[in-house]
């Protein structure tokens, strides 16, 4: 072999390479919420502060009647980051966003309330759900799951019916009797959102994806909800589905 063609073959070989090199390794991008990098955090009290919190309060009037306000605060938020893709079969983005999710729910009951000559009861409803959507060249990708995915919740209730047996004697008490019940949760979570391979091919070009969450908040009686959400880490990388790995089916 002439030292020319061992050089044409060498060319060959390196740029063989070098392609299967740029396939495999992938693009990595990344989003994060809040932007000053709070942390939810709860102390010896149970009291939770820091990150994004959404709270609503149930209390009940001179009659006895139960009111609840509007959830208030940061009740939703996003993280959104660009990755730019080339056109290639089997392209495909796992998307993980992370966050530390917080969660109080604080229940009493007291005889002041209506009906507290039987039973009475209070609730609290406090969660966080995450979503992902990804835009392209072409306009909305298709995302699994799809929909909003719960992180976290939490729904708790407590009735008494001893005010009915105690009616005379809690009379005596200023403010009536009562029992309260607290319970408060600080956790962290992730979930891997799919977008593109052989189901939702994607093209080449620049895409955008966002990471979208949302309080849900409920209560009724005499409660407290909140939520809490940060810091919030999203990642986005680009991977590639081979052929031979055919999904939900052993190799």
């Amino acid at each position: 072999m002439s030292i020319k063609t061992m050089i044409t073959v060498f060319s060959i070989l390196t740029i063989t390479a070098s392609m299967a090199f740029a396939q495999s390794s992938g693009n990595f991008s990344y989003g994060t919420s809040p932007q000053n990098e709070t942390a939810c955090v709860m102390d010896n009290n149970g009291v939770i502060s820091g990150g994004e919190t959404c709270e609503e309060s149930c209390t009940i009037d001179a009659l006895g009647n139960s009111t609840c306000t509007t959830p208030g605060g940061t009740c939703n938020g996003h993280a959104v980051a660009g990755i730019k893709t080339s056109a290639g079969a089997g392209n495909i983005f796992v998307i993980r966003p992370s966050a530390v999710i917080g969660l109080l729910t604080d229940v009493t009951v007291s005889s002041n309330q209506k009906g507290s000559s039987g039973a009475v009861s209070s609730s609290a409803l406090a969660g966080v759900d995450f979503k992902v959507t990804v835009k392209g060249p072409n306009g909305d990708v298709k995302v699994i799951p799809s929909d909003y995915i719960t992180y976290d919740s939490r729904y708790i209730q407590i009735s008494t019916n001893l005010f009915q047996a105690l009616a005379s004697q809690c009379l005596l008490i200023g403010g009536g009797c009562f029992i309260t019940f607290n319970e408060s949760t600080v956790s962290a979570h992730s979930f891997d959102f799919l977008s593109g391979g052989p189901l939702s091919p994607l093209s080449s070009g620049q895409y955008t994806v966002t990471t979208t969450w949302k309080s849900a908040l409920g209560g009724s009686g005499i409660s407290q909800s909140l939520t809490c959400v940060g810091p919030l880490n999203m990642t986005v990388q680009q991977n590639k589905v081979f052929s031979f790995n055919a999904i939900n089916n052993n190799p």
